[in-house]
């Protein structure tokens, strides 16, 4: 019989889940982001307006590859080592998301991706970020920490945070939802900040799988930066969230940054793979 390569699209995140988790899985840290978002989907329902969208290729009954939205503009994949499997999703992305205007995922996978989507639909792709994405599971703690301590943010301090969270959003070109995101984190009692006679830095916590956490949103604004309050920061954060019993923490890092990947290595944060953000553009006539 010969093998066939075949996309099925979900209706729900926990049916996309449910054939799909076994492949995600096996490379568990570089999926969180996939596996993270579709749990807190499948837990909550889908809000009116999301433009949800699962999918998963398959060659015969095995999974070989996945792609995600949870919103109108954003494209999420997977590895995918199968050629004819990467076209159909791409193929089947076209369809389902053709007003997406980015792609992420892991590399070289996201770069190939990003371009057959684009050339299918008229466009180009841009890279707009070379990242890395590295796991923690034993913490080394930085050899002098900043003075403060780690504390839960509060609602009264969104009128600090929302400017911080805006500048972080504004590295992937998206800065619109700043206000929305800080204020459902902080109800959430997933954001936190340095406090040292108030907030001098923040780093946050999402993507909660069976066996770990994502760090994410690690700010610290320009008046406040050389002082060591982002190492210790997020030193305390993946401290907290290893002493909640996840056996590792994981973040993004952008690659042209040598600041912020010297401090997460220094805090025992190890490279698992690259990943590539691109922005998908109609070209100019």
């Amino acid at each position: 019989m010969t093998s066939r390569v075949r996309v099925t699209r979900y209706p729900t995140a926990r049916a996309f889940l449910s054939a799909a988790e076994e492949f995600l899985y096996r490379a568990e840290v570089a999926n969180n982001l996939m596996l993270g978002i579709a749990e807190e989907i499948s837990e909550r329902g889908a809000a009116p307006g999301e433009a949800e969208y699962f999918a998963a290729a398959h060659r015969d009954d095995e999974v070989v590859g996945c792609a995600f939205r949870s919103v109108t503009d954003k494209v999420g994949i997977t590895r995918i080592q199968d050629g004819e499997a990467l076209a159909a999703l791409v193929a089947d992305v076209a369809l389902a998301c053709g007003d997406a205007s980015s792609v992420g995922g892991p590399e070289p996978v996201a770069a190939a991706f990003a371009e057959l989507l684009a050339t299918s639909t008229g466009r180009v792709a841009e890279r707009r970020m070379s990242q890395r994405i590295h796991e923690l599971r034993t913490l080394i703690p930085p050899g002098r920490p900043a003075p403060g301590r780690l504390r839960p943010a509060r609602e009264d301090e969104l009128g600090r945070l929302t400017p911080w969270m805006a500048d972080m959003l504004s590295l992937m070109g998206d800065e619109r939802h700043a206000a929305e995101i800080a204020k459902e984190r902080v109800l959430k009692g997933c954001l936190f900040v340095w406090d040292n006679a108030g907030p001098v830095s923040m780093a946050a916590w999402t993507g909660k799988t069976a066996n770990g956490v994502r760090v994410n949103f690690v700010y610290t604004p320009p008046a406040e930066r050389g002082r060591g309050y982002a190492t210790t920061c997020v030193a305390a954060l993946t401290r907290q969230l290893l002493d909640q019993g996840n056996a590792y923490c994981c973040l993004y890092t952008d690659v042209g940054n040598p600041t912020s990947n010297a401090i997460y290595r220094r805090l025992g944060y190890l490279p698992v793979c690259d990943a590539g953000f691109y922005d998908l553009s109609t070209p100019a006539t």
